[in-house]
């Protein structure tokens, strides 16, 4: 171990200690968010995300020592990087702030791109009951009448 200062970042480290500590406090955690976000609307889960993010909001230190003691089994599903990237977002009560926010702008995105592909499918002539009756007003005009006028 050098004591004068001079090792460079990283040596004489456990291998992976640079996932756990941010030495210099100061990690951008907007890009982790938004994919957070994205992957919470895709499955469908805003509101409970939401609900169960403002609840933890007053207890994020104690969540997110409660991640760190639970390390050992969650890494067994999840990749330790961004596992503790996470776990050092969830420290600071802004960043739980800063993710709900994320979740439902990401939602709103997908609540508008949902409204313009419903309006595109409706100026197409969309729906499955107006093929089904456009089709048989086609077929009733193109049918030969026989001599009965049927």
């Amino acid at each position: 171990m050098n004591i004068s200062g001079n090792t460079p970042p990283g040596a004489g480290e456990p291998p992976g200690i640079q996932d756990i500590i941010d030495v210099e406090g100061s990690e951008d955690y907007s890009d982790f968010m938004r994919s957070i976000a994205r992957e919470i609307v895709q499955r469908q889960l805003t509101v409970p995300a939401i609900i169960f993010l403002e609840s933890i909001k007053p207890l994020s230190f104690l969540g997110n020592q409660l991640l760190i003691f639970a390390n050992p089994v969650v890494s067994l599903v999840v990749r330790t990087g961004n596992y503790y990237k996470f776990v050092r977002m969830i420290e600071d009560r802004e960043n739980v702030e800063k993710l709900t926010v994320a979740i439902e702008e990401e939602n709103a995105k997908e609540v508008e791109r949902r409204r313009l592909l419903k309006e595109e499918r409706r100026r197409e002539g969309g729906g499955f009951f107006r093929r089904l009756f456009r089709r048989n007003k086609k077929d009733h005009s193109n049918k030969e009448v026989d001599s009965g006028g049927r």
